[in-house]
């Protein structure tokens, strides 16, 4: 009986340890496994990724509204610029082409109409004249000697995000842009 124990034993050593070879041998296989290592670098890669192109994208999104914004304020100053009374606030005519301006920024056509940017209107652009002195100079009497108007257009915008900003909690930016153009026509 007493050899009969023996002879089950784990721990004999003329038998071995085979419990523990077991465990070793699983171990080194479980480190040279290749198999599911595709698995979890994927799922270590993929989110990093998602947030990555997230990203991109939004970052894309906000530079082409910035550009539709600028180009909104490059039609209306030079809208305003060829007006035919630029600059002159008693003008009736005047105040109806800041209102057409504005339209024109905002949507691309003087009536109005769906915004070139989301939430951007006419109220947000901010026609203003500016009168520079151009004295007469020696050799440049030509080209000298009258006032000139300069119409510049401004406006600040509050960027609607895709909600990029939002998974990383940040505040969404404001585009502010403004565009200048010399009045071309007198007053």
């Amino acid at each position: 009986m007493a050899s009969a124990s023996t002879w089950f034993s784990c721990t004999d050593e003329s038998v071995g340890n085979p419990v523990s070879d077991v465990d070793k041998r699983e171990r080194q296989s479980l480190w040279s496994d290749k198999g599911g290592s595709a698995l979890v670098e994927a799922a270590i890669v993929v989110p990093v990724l998602i947030v990555f192109l997230s990203g991109v994208f939004e970052f894309s999104w906000y530079f082409y509204q910035q550009h539709l914004v600028a180009i909104g304020l490059h039609d209306a100053a030079s809208y305003l610029a060829r007006s035919s009374d630029p600059c002159n606030p008693a003008s009736r005519a005047w105040k109806t082409e800041q209102e057409h301006a504005k339209n024109l920024a905002t949507s691309g056509s003087i009536n109005g109409g769906t915004p070139r940017v989301k939430g951007w209107t006419g109220a947000m652009v901010t026609p203003q004249c500016t009168k520079v002195d151009n004295p007469r100079a020696n050799r440049l009497t030509r080209y000298r000697g009258a006032s000139v108007y300069i119409v510049t257009v401004s406006t600040q915008v509050p960027y609607s995000s895709l909600g990029f900003f939002d998974l990383v909690r940040m505040r969404s930016p404001i585009i502010s842009a403004a565009y200048s153009e010399r009045a071309i026509e007198s007053r």
